[in-house]
């Protein structure tokens, strides 16, 4: 019976874990630089969220960035927005489905708190340099300094 309660224990504490990440709120504005090697070092306020990897994924081609997920957080995602799809008798969802998981990554950062962006990506969105990082809620997402500074530019133009 002392097995029983040693995983019932297990589990709930992983369940909380999950949860209480999963409940995290991204935000910010970080300038980064992307290495030689491809490498970007995440926002020091959430290398330890991001500890046990992360999910990089493009998920449309109009929005030229990478986004970084948590694993929990892509899961969740994955859940609510991807799995409803209709893959058998939609082909249109059918190509969508295989788009995500063909521009999808999971990564480990290392112990400086950096992850190897994937080379695809590096040439797709023009990466190079200097990075800006932003959060967006339930994810970061990476970008190119000037493409970012001019779709905000559109876009604040469009509302004023």
């Amino acid at each position: 019976m002392e097995g029983l309660w040693e995983i019932v224990l297990h589990c709930v504490k992983k369940w909380f874990k999950v949860v209480t990440m999963q409940r995290i709120l991204l935000s910010g504005t970080f300038d980064h630089s992307l290495d030689a090697k491809g490498r970007v070092t995440l926002p020091a306020r959430y290398r330890e969220y991001f500890r046990g990897g992360a999910v990089l994924v493009r998920l449309r081609p109009d929005e030229p960035c990478i986004r970084v997920y948590h694993p929990a957080a892509w899961e969740e995602y994955d859940s609510r927005f991807i799995d409803p799809l209709d893959t058998f008798e939609n082909d249109d969802h059918s190509w969508r489905t295989r788009l995500i998981y063909m521009n999808q990554d999971f990564v480990e950062p290392d112990g400086q708190g950096r992850v190897l962006v994937p080379a695809k990506h590096i040439e797709e969105l023009g990466l190079g340099g200097k990075v800006t990082i932003i959060g967006n809620r339930t994810h970061l997402e990476i970008w190119n300094p000037e493409t970012l500074a001019a779709l905000v530019q559109q876009k604040v133009g469009n509302h004023a």
